[in-house]
């Protein structure tokens, strides 16, 4: 769901972004490299759009970003329920994000700092390839454990106000 949701984004982007190229040959390229790699298309690869090429990327990044951050807990939701909707997993995980926000939004920076590409380019220069991607894997897989463990600290956290009678978060 995060990719269809991401390539929508993307498609969308890139309409607003690249609408006014009058080449088909060099729109065409360009929308297959928005499909496929979103990340890679840099202010030199079509002149004269340079202004629209760097607002692309910020936008994407951003949304990127976004769309990572609220479907984060999602994948923890349709694991352990898989008899819930698409629409029921989403709306269950932004409750719980909501729910313990500054955690997520904690977990989320971590997670974008060490995953990153900044940390990887770092590590392959200063430790070899090698070392980078065993890094970067077993970092993955840390920030993995803890979406589910914040998953269930925020379902029982959930739970126990509902028990109260209290509400958590703007979707109860």
């Amino acid at each position: 769901m995060r990719w269809a949701v991401r390539d929508a984004l993307t498609q969308l982007l890139g309409l607003w972004y690249f609408s006014e190229i009058e080449d088909q040959y060099s729109f065409f390229k360009l929308f297959i490299r928005l499909k496929l790699m979103p990340f890679s298309v840099m202010p030199p690869w079509i002149r004269g759009y340079e202004k629209e090429i760097t607002g692309f990327l910020f936008m994407w990044y951003f949304l990127d970003t976004l769309v990572a951050f609220i479907f984060s807990v999602d994948a923890w939701v349709a694991i352990v329920d898989s008899r819930k909707s698409g629409r029921e997993i989403v709306k269950e995980g932004c409750h719980l994000m909501l729910s313990m926000l500054s955690q997520a939004i904690q977990i989320k920076c971590l997670e974008s700092i060490f995953c990153g590409g900044s940390v990887r380019w770092a590590l392959t220069r200063i430790c070899g390839r090698s070392f980078a991607k065993l890094f970067q894997s077993t970092v993955e897989v840390y920030f993995m454990v803890a979406w589910l463990i914040f998953y269930f600290a925020a379902r029982a956290r959930s739970r126990d106000a509902s028990s109260q009678g209290e509400r958590i978060g703007a979707l109860d």
